[in-house]
Order: structure tokens, then C-alpha cells, then sequence
């Protein structure tokens, strides 16, 4: 059940993608087993397996056999080969018979004690709704229950997700539930039993509403999605979507992933704080809402990754830029004070047309991380159908696997939505039959799936519509050893020297060995190294020479009794080498020039690795700093150019050009002096008559005739352009002078 709060516009989510795409692993899915089949809908599923007999599973979902909201309870005990489904008999919902259920969550305590917590409500009343909590001390075999949270009130529950304590702490056992509370302005609602819910604590409001200055009266939404989870040492953490207002005047701000915490089993909270932004809400390819729901788990185990906290979420980030949703994933080594930057657990090469959706995380005893989503990859070239998929992280979430497919038929967004066409009737009890009203949203495929694990034993469950309308499914398998996830040397990747390679731990902690590859063939027919490795970074590869290489990656268990295949191949290629320092032609060096933009020109740098383009630096200090009197002409590609700024007048100017590659590799020229001058300009002055003038002429003479200074800039005084026998400069060049002064001859030409 979901009811829409009002919500501010938020900016999409910022910070780094850190995993490169690529396809998927080749490993075919497990088999698929259906768990209902009623033409009718089913979605929104949780699973877990019970913790003291591995072959006992219990899911629970919320379930419209009857043409109307109820919950269906699955149990397998032959570990999730079979199933039994039935649904909470009326006798036993708090509101009784032709009253809605909706929203069921899932919890075990490692005892094997099971809760259930179902959001039961009277249809069309927002005032007649609980958070209803069911117990199993038998493994699933009969439940009791109702308890209820509080009496109803005049609000409106709804996402009432669960966890218990099961760090053998001070509050272990301690049953912990957080939710959203409507009417709009809505708020996230913290609860507690300390007696195996038998009963429950006050409630605490953890998320209250908010406004800001900018705002006026209006209230802000606190956000909704809550999730409760318990660290290592007993604290228990809220995490939900919510909105992070400015701080102006301006009533704005962000969708973000907030955060509470709670050092005393759950009686008081810290304030809230803002984990990242992320992108909201929006919609899959389909019409599928989608929205940055946090789910996650924490590193209970004592192991190596003991302590660690994990979240992960649907996002649309800025390398998605046709808007398409990522299953992105932090963590957090700090008991929540501080987070990792986000990375992608999707692998699918085209991200930004893809949607990946609604992830499910789980930690196993192993301190194994295990992601399930949907994703749309399968179905190319639309993107429309979705498929189940599985991600692995097995170094404490710094990378996750290749991607696993899961679901072996693609389901159709259309299908979901096609079942709530046929309405079912419903008998009276007085020879009267009367429609089943179906809420139009009964039709989407649900907001979220389950996932659980016992050490290497993995069970799924999600909504599939493969046929025709939306069923449960589920999936048992054995935690696989997937072909490594490549992350640097990136494909189609340029490098200029040694690099370091790295991929994404393919097995468990300390139990995984590598073998690195490297090829100047995609066939790897022709090997320059092959190694092995106990860790996913491999720095002891030999230095390569320029050129085109090939990598891949093979993973195998320490005992070699098992390995995965060759990751996909990626390439690379080497440019060691700069290309060689320009030689400037022209202007040469301490030319004058009356051209106050020359065509700057300088010798060609070839290379058969890669183009090479120049960067032609002009200023008037002969370091270049980067301020106003340097100008800099980037990427030229040619060995020559105009630039379109003038050189100073008279005054020296410095001329360098810097030959650069695309593997970062430089080579400087000399460099070279120019100055400009106006020709016939000999005093170097501007009189009343311009730059060539009288006082010109008087100069020359005197400089020719009766020993007067050389002229500032000799070259402007040879205004005939031509060398005579006595030099550059001589009584040819005055009498030119004169004719241009007095006599209408052609100016000066230098």
C-alpha cells in the first residue's frame, strides 16, 4: 500500500559511478518455481529461511485472489522446492472479514522465531488502520496474532518494514518497526516490543515534517520508505527517502536518503542527517513506478567485514542522461557516521537506457552481500520486459560480482496490469452475488521483492508475469563463483605507462585466486603474461611497449576444486612514448613582424600510436604564467595558426608551441621572441599626423646624415623593403619616405 505524500522538486543525485559496465555473467539462471496460481494479482513479496532448519522458508505477499488486498503466507520445508500458500484466515486480520490487508514485511530471530507485520485498514477509511503483528514459534506452521501497534487513530499507516535484534547484545530479541504515518503532512514512526511482540512502546516519531523560512506555513513532507536495521553492536538505524530543504529563503531542496540512530534499543533517536541526494521518484520503462527506496543490512557476523553497514537504492544519476534508474549501493565501515561514494551494482553495458529497479540486500553468515533487482537489460532492443538479476559482493561491499540472471522468462509491464481487467465476484451469503472492486493500483508490479540466505543457500521471491498476469516466483540456488567483473584498465582504454589491474572479488574472503591474462590478440593466441593472484588487484605485470593489448580474468577457489570462466575481454592500449618537441618555424626567433597577427607555424609531431595536437602558448612573460598575459590556442590540430589576437605594439613577445597526445604525454618547443611594428613608424612615437609622420622622416635624416640615434626598431625603418649596398637602411628608404609624405607614393612596405 502506498499513499502519495506531497513532495518538493528535488535535484537528481550527484557523486561518482566507481563500477564500469559490462554484460552480465554467462552462468544460466536456477531453476524458476511458482509459488501461487491464481489468474489474479500477487506482488510484494519477503522471504527468509529459517535460521535453525535451513529447509524451512517462509514468504509472505500481498495477495488479491479474492479480488481485493489480503496477504498470502508461503511455506516450503523441502528448502523451497515445493510450497504451500494460504492466505491470513479473516478470523485472525484485526478488522475481520471484507477488511483489506496490505504491505506484509518480514522478520526471523536467530532462534527461528518468525514476525510478520501486515498493514490491515477498512477500505475508504484513512481513520481505520493498524500495523498488525503475527508471531510463528513452530517455523511457520501456525502463527498468532493480531497484536496491534496502537488503536487505530486518525492517521494512516503504511510501509511498516521490520527487523529483530540477532547480535546476542543487551537488547537482542528486541523487535524494532518503522513506517510512515498520513495524513499529509506525513511523518516516519518508530516502534518497539522488548517482549517478542507481545506488546509494543509508545511511538516515536523519528522523521518529523519540516519547513523553512521560504516555505511560510507550509509543511513539508518527512518523506517516506523507512527501514529499520540493526548494527553490530545493537544500534538500531532508520534510513528513508526524504527531502533535504534549503537553507534560504527559497522553499526547495533535495530527495535524499536520510538517517537516524539509536544507541539504546531503540528509546531514543539522534536527529536526522543527510546521507546523499538521489533521484526520488519516477518511472520505469512500462509505466513501473520507481522511487530511491533504501533497503539494507549490517555485517553481523564477527568476520572481517564485522561492523560494516550497507544500503542500497534505485537512482538516477548524472551518467544516466536519457534518465533511466541504476541500483546504486554505499557503505559504511563507521557505524553510519560516514559513507562511501555511490557505485552501480548493475553491470549492463548500455545503463543509460536501461531500467534497473527495486533491489532487495541481504548479509550472510559469511558476511556475504546479496543484492536482487529487476532489470531490463534482456530485453533488447525495447528495454521494456524486465527479468530478475542477482549482484555478490564478497569483500565487505567495495565491488559486487557480474551480474546473475536469475528469472528465466522475461515479464511484461503490460501483463501486470492486464489482470485487474477480469473482476471476480463475490458471494453474499444470501444467494446474491456482487464485482469485487479492484483499486486500479492493485495492477503495478508492487514496490518491493525479498531475498534471503543461510551461508552459500540463496532464496528469492518476485512478482512475474510470465503468464499473463502477476504471480510470486521464486528461486533456489547455491552461491556461484561468476566470471570477474572487470574495473580498470577500463575498455578501449589509452595508458601511458605501467597500470594496475583490478576486477571484483569473485569469491569469499581469502578463499578466491586469480589469473590475470594479457594478449596483443582478442583470441589470446599471442601471450605476453599470464599470472596469479590471491587478490583482485594485480600490479606485477611486466611493462608493455606501445600498442594494442587484450585483457581477461579467470577466478578459482584456493582449494581448486572449482573456477569460473574468463571474464569478458576487455582492451587496452599502450602509448609510452611523447612525441617529439615542435621546431618553430615562424616567426623566427626575434623576428619583427607588421602583421600584428602572424601566422604562427612550426614543425609536425608524428606518432603511430596516437594524434597528436599542440597547444600554441603567446604572452609577454617568458614563463607563461596562467593570467591575463598569456594566451593559450588548445587542440589545434594543425602545425600552424592565426590566432586573432594582436600582439603587442613594439614590445618583445614570447611564442612557445606544447605537442600533446591522448595517452597525457607532452614535449615542449624552444621558445621564441616576436615583435610588432608599424612599418615606417621609426621613432617609435604616434604624433598628431599617425604612426608615420614628419618626425619619421626627421629621425631618418638625422640617423643618416648627421650621426643621430639608431631607430628603436631598425627593421621599420627600411620602408622600401629592399637592401641596398649600404644596408637595410639607407637614402633609398628617405627618399621612399618622402614620396609617401609629400607626393602620393605607395606607403611603406618594409
Amino acid at each position: 500500500m502506498r499513499k502519495f505524500a506531497s513532495t518538493l522538486l528535488a535535484v537528481s543525485a550527484t557523486a561518482v559511478v566507481l563500477v564500469t559496465a559490462q554484460p552480465s555473467s554467462s552462468l544460466p539462471p536456477p531453476t524458476n518455481i511458482r509459488i501461487t496460481n491464481h489468474p489474479l494479482l500477487h506482488n510484494e513479496e519477503q522471504v527468509f529461511i529459517c535460521p535453525t532448519d535451513s529447509n524451512i522458508i517462509i514468504a509472505n505477499w500481498r495477495d488479491f485472489r479474492l479480488g481485493y488486498r489480503q496477504v498470502g503466507i508461503g511455506r516450503s520445508t523441502d528448502a523451497g522446492q515445493t510450497w504451500f500458500d494460504s492466505l491470513i484466515p479473516p478470523e485472525m486480520q484485526y478488522f475481520g472479514f471484507d477488511a483489506w490487508q496490505s504491505d506484509p514485511t518480514m522478520t526471523v530471530h536467530q532462534s527461528g522465531t518468525y514476525y510478520m507485520s501486515i498493514l490491515d485498514f477498512v477500505n475508504g477509511s484513512d481513520n481505520q488502520s493498524v500495523i498488525a503483528f503475527y508471531k510463528s514459534t513452530n517455523k511457520g506452521v501456525s502463527w498468532t496474532g493480531p497484536v496491534a501497534h496502537v488503536p487505530p487513530g486518525l492517521f494512516f499507516e503504511d510501509k511498516q518494514f521490520i527487523t529483530a535484534d540477532r547480535t546476542g547484545g543487551p537488547y537482542d530479541g528486541n523487535l524494532y518497526c518503522s513506517w510512515t504515518r498520513f495524513e499529509n503532512p506525513d511523518r516516519i514512526m518508530f516502534i518497539r516490543s522488548t517482549d517478542g511482540g507481545a506488546s509494543f512502546d509508545d511511538t516515536v516519531i523519528v522523521g518529523p515534517t519540516q519547513t523553512s523560512t521560504g516555505c511560510g506555513s507550509y509543511i513539508v513532507d518527512a518523506g517516506q520508505f523507512s527501514i529499520p536495521i540493526v548494527s553490530s553492536n545493537g544500534d538500531v538505524h532508520v534510513f528513508w527517502l526524504g527531502i533535504a530543504l534549503d537553507s534560504g529563503l527559497a522553499c526547495t531542496g533535495d530527495d535524499v536518503i536520510k538517517h537516524v540512530v539509536s544507541t539504546d534499543g531503540g528509546q531514543t533517536f539522534t536527529d536526522e542527517d543527510v546521507i546523499l541526494s538521489v533521484s526520488g521518484w519516477g518511472y520505469a520503462r512500462g509505466g513501473v513506478n520507481i522511487y530511491s527506496q533504501p533497503v539494507g543490512d549490517a555485517d553481523i557476523t564477527g568476520g572481517p567485514f564485522d561492523g560494516n553497514m550497507y544500503v542500497c537504492f534505485t537512482n538516477v544519476g548524472p551518467e544516466d542522461g536519457t534518465g533511466h534508474g541504476d541500483v546504486d549501493f554505499i557503505r559504511s565501515t563507521d557505524n553510519g557516521l560516514t559513507w562511501s561514494s555511490r557505485m552501480a551494482i548493475n553491470d549492463d553495458a548500455n545503463t543509460a537506457a536501461i531500467d534497473n529497479f527495486h533491489p532487495w540486500l541481504v548479509v550472510n553468515e559469511d558476511g556475504v552481500i546479496i543484492v536482487v533487482f529487476y532489470d531490463q537489460r534482456y530485453d533488447s532492443p525495447a528495454y521494456y520486459k524486465f527479468d530478475l538479476n542477482a549482484a555478490y559482493s564478497f569483500d565487505g561491499g567495495l565491488t559486487f560480482t557480474a551480474n546473475h540472471r536469475i528469472s528465466t522468462v522475461s515479464s511484461s509491464p503490460d501483463d501486470l496490469k492486464r489482470a485487474a481487467i477480469a473482476r471476480p465476484w463475490r458471494d453474499n451469503g444470501d444467494g446474491t452475488m456482487s464485482p469485487v472492486y479492484m483499486n486500479p493500483m492493485a495492477g503495478v508490479l508492487g514496490e518491493y521483492i525479498g531475498v534471503t540466505a543461510f551461508h552459500d543457500k540463496v532464496n528469492a521471491v518476485w512478482t512475474d508475469s510470465r503468464h499473463g498476469n502477476s504471480e510470486v516466483y521464486t528461486a533456489n540456488w547455491y552461491l556461484p563463483i561468476l566470471e570477474p567483473r572487470l574495473i580498470e584498465p577500463a575498455n578501449g582504454s589509452l595508458l601511458s605507462g605501467p597500470t594496475v589491474y583490478r576486477w571484483s572479488t569473485a569469491w569469499k574472503h581469502n578463499s578466491d585466486r586469480y589469473r590475470v591474462e594479457i594478449a596483443t590478440d582478442a583470441g589470446f593466441l599471442s601471450m605476453v603474461f599470464s599470472g596469479l593472484t590471491d587478490t583482485s588487484v594485480y600490479t606485477g605485470a611486466p611493462v608493455l611497449g606501445d600498442g594494442l593489448y587484450y585483457w581477461r580474468v579467470k577466478a578459482f577457489t584456493t582449494d581448486g576444486l572449482e573456477s569460473s570462466g574468463y571474464s569478458p575481454t576487455w582492451s587496452f592500449e599502450v602509448d609510452a612514448t611523447a612525441p617529439d618537441a615542435p621546431t618553430l618555424l615562424s616567426p623566427a626567433n626575434m623576428a619583427v613582424v607588421f602583421d600584428p597577427t602572424p601566422l604562427f607555424d612550426w614543425t609536425t609531431s608524428t606518432k603511430l600510436a596516437t594524434p597528436v595536437t599542440y597547444d600554441l602558448y603567446v604572452g609577454s612573460d617568458s614563463l607563461f604564467p596562467p593570467d591575463t598575459t598569456t594566451r593559450v590556442y588548445p587542440d589545434l590540430t594543425q602545425s600552424q595558426y592565426t590566432p586573432s589576437d594582436s600582439l603587442p605594439l613594439r614590445t618583445p613577445a614570447f611564442w612557445r608551441v606544447v605537442a600533446k597526445d591522448a595517452a597525457g604525454h607532452t614535449a615542449t618547443s624552444m621558445t621564441n621572441t616576436v615583435t610588432y611594428a608599424i612599418c615606417g613608424n621609426i621613432d617609435g612615437l604616434e604624433g598628431p599626423g599617425g604612426p608615420v609622420d614628419v618626425a619619421d622622416l626627421t629621425y631618418l635624416v638625422a640617423y643618416l646624415f648627421v650621426g643621430g640615434p639608431v631607430p628603436p626598431i631598425l627593421a621599420a625603418a627600411n620602408v622600401d623593403g629592399v637592401i641596398g649596398p649600404s644596408g637595410p637602411v639607407d637614402v633609398a628608404d628617405l627618399t621612399y619616405l618622402v614620396a609617401f609624405l609629400f607626393q602620393g607614393g605607395a606607403p611603406p612596405v618594409c
